[in-house]
């Protein structure tokens, strides 16, 4: 079945990856603004109340997206919609004015799933949303939040839980941004001190003069140090997730098997991505918490 799905993202046309868009998992793209079709196809073959936007990271989509929709799919029992961007250059380039260009994108798709819910209150009543926002996909998703929108533009309910994980921006004036975000119950802010694909990417960095401001220790990697060092203010305005004993040097966090060891990872996820709020004790594996921020270890 993932190799179907991974076949039909391949065969899609080329032209659809320069463009930003609305992919399902059954591999059928839709325009960003148009919610109404989106929703029709997700609530008619809808077996669950639970649904989850996904906005991807860096790589070869949206086949590489699809896949891992299917996954969410199937690990979590909820419906997944995915917001494409143009997310590939090559291996040694991070699209960084590609993400950008897409915020404005993001935001219209946003937009509209505010005012379909606002609409069609007996539709969607019951539905649980979350937002999985994963690595580069971040960089969309801050321009968007810093130039085009305005505090109390969505319901403040909009998202049951909302999950910026393995975020590949800066930590670096942080606060700003995430403080606006006032459309989710409950915010999350997921970093992994050792993640091997961020410290990758800061790597790149070297190589290229280009956007700057997004150089720097990552908000998915090492925010302690960064707090501690350069004097940065974490936001109140979210829950900070220290799942560095959990992961070892993964990135995809949101992504594992059944094995012993991924016990509570999978536990934390399971509940954030279906929309409700993470244990956030020894049930899942929390051994310390400072003020806003929880750190996790196996038992």
């Amino acid at each position: 079945m993932k190799m179907y799905i991974l076949l039909i993202g391949f065969i899609l046309s080329v032209s659809s990856f320069a463009q930003t868009g609305i992919y399902l998992s059954t591999g059928t793209r839709y325009d960003v603004s148009d919610i109404e079709s989106i929703m029709d196809d997700v609530l008619m073959h809808n077996t669950t109340r639970r649904i989850n936007i996904f906005v991807h990271g860096r790589g070869k989509h949206p086949e590489k997206g699809l896949g891992v929709m299917s996954e969410l799919e199937n690990m979590y029992g909820v419906s997944s919609i995915m917001f494409h961007w143009p997310s590939w250059k090559s291996a040694v380039e991070r699209p960084v004015g590609n993400a950008i260009s897409s915020s404005e994108d993001l935001y219209v798709f946003l937009n509209a799933l505010n005012n379909y819910i606002s609409e069609h209150p007996f539709k969607t009543f019951g539905l649980k949303f979350s937002l999985l926002v994963h690595s580069m996909g971040n960089i969309v998703f801050k321009e968007m939040m810093q130039n085009h929108y305005s505090s109390g533009s969505f319901k403040y309910n909009l998202f049951d839980t909302l999950i910026l994980n393995a975020a590949d921006v800066p930590v670096r004036d942080h606060q700003s941004w995430v403080d606006k975000i006032d459309f989710s119950k409950e915010n999350f802010i997921t970093y992994n001190d050792n993640d091997i694909v961020l410290f990758g990417s800061e790597q790149l960095d070297r190589f290229s003069d280009d956007f700057e401001e997004y150089e720097g220790t990552r908000l998915g990697k090492n925010v302690d140090k960064a707090v501690k060092k350069s004097n940065e203010e974490r936001s109140n305005n979210a829950k900070y997730l220290n799942i560095s004993k959990l992961t070892f040097t993964g990135h995809r966090h949101f992504i594992t098997d059944l094995k012993k060891k991924n016990r509570e990872l999978r536990s934390i996820f399971s509940r954030l991505i279906k929309g409700r709020r993470p244990y956030l004790n020894k049930r899942d594996g929390v051994y310390k918490v400072r003020e806003n921020v929880y750190y996790f270890k196996h038992d």
